[in-house]
């Protein structure tokens, strides 16, 4: 019904609150995907209740270029709403891609995130060969200007500070995964065989994978690796390690290069645009989306 009447001259932006439990009308994620790619419309979605089927509204919201967040029955609802305006009617960085030099990466997460909406943070995970200096560059497109921001930076060659980025980052595989299959990129068979292995190798419960609980002795009499066993106890030595520092660290790599000019340009938009706060809201958004970058990095390695 949203799509009917539509302005061929201009994109239609679309603000859904819903539930997502589909049960009449076009029911399957990948005929939802084609039906918002029919259009030059922006899908900004609200997903309530503890039963919402996310993936189909995550699906159907970035297939769109739009985004989504989860709302409790808890939350300020027209709150939320207003924070999705004050995204929509002020510009976005377009045609986002990211580019890491210098050291060899693979296994990126969100390294093509097409857009990125005011306010929005970022965070990429992935592994690497060994540490170096690398140079990050961001290119994307601002009010049908091409923009460029860059920063260099040192990837360390062993970080063990922070073992939990490993789960993290498997889980971010796995979400990349399964957006694809629901938005019909790969074949469901594909989908459910990848993410098994990394539950499996990571030890998450996902739809393909679960956890098993048993006594110890029973561990040990039906012989059971207990991977989990050994990466929780590594997790919880790094946190107690770190609980144990006198002062929280600065994660932040760019201080030699800031990676945004100091004097970032605001955003304009339509009634009410403009205003949302005393900083510069790219600045704040890069600054945020950079500092996830550095600390997701800085752990994964692949093993030889």
């Amino acid at each position: 019904m949203a799509m009917d009447d539509l302005d061929d001259d201009r994109a239609t932006s679309i603000v859904l609150v819903t539930d997502g439990v589909t049960n009449t009308g076009v029911i399957d994620p990948v005929e939802f995907h084609k039906l918002s790619q029919q259009h030059d419309i922006r899908i900004f979605g609200f997903l309530l209740g503890n039963s919402g089927n996310w993936p189909l509204m995550r699906t159907v919201c970035e297939g769109s270029g739009g985004f989504y967040a989860g709302v409790s029955n808890a939350d300020d609802i027209p709150g939320r709403i207003m924070m999705a305006k004050s995204k929509i009617l002020h510009e976005s960085l377009h045609d986002a891609e990211f580019q890491i030099k210098g050291v060899k990466t693979f296994n990126t997460t969100g390294q093509m995130p097409g857009k990125i909406y005011r306010g929005e943070q970022l965070v990429m995970f992935g592994q690497y060969e060994k540490g170096g200096e690398a140079e990050l560059v961001l290119n994307a497109r601002l009010t049908g200007e091409d923009k460029t921001y860059r920063t260099t930076f040192n990837f360390p060659d062993v970080d063990t500070k922070n073992p939990e980025i490993e789960r993290l980052w498997a889980l971010d595989q796995i979400e990349q995964i399964e957006l694809k299959a629901n938005a019909g990129k790969i074949p469901a068979s594909e989908s459910k065989d990848a993410v098994r292995d990394l539950g499996l190798q990571y030890q998450l419960v996902t739809d393909e994978t679960s956890m098993l609980v048993l006594a110890d002795e029973a561990f040990e009499r039906h012989g059971i690796e207990r991977k989990n066993q050994q990466r929780v106890a590594r997790e919880r030595s790094a946190q107690s390690a770190r609980h144990a520092a006198a002062a929280a660290t600065n994660r932040r790599v760019d201080k030699a290069k800031p990676f945004t000019p100091k004097k970032a340009p605001r955003f304009s938009g339509g009634s009410g645009g403009g205003g949302g706060g005393a900083f510069p809201p790219l600045a704040a958004l890069l600054m945020a989306l950079f500092a996830g970058i550095a600390a997701t990095f800085g752990r994964t390695r692949r093993k030889a």
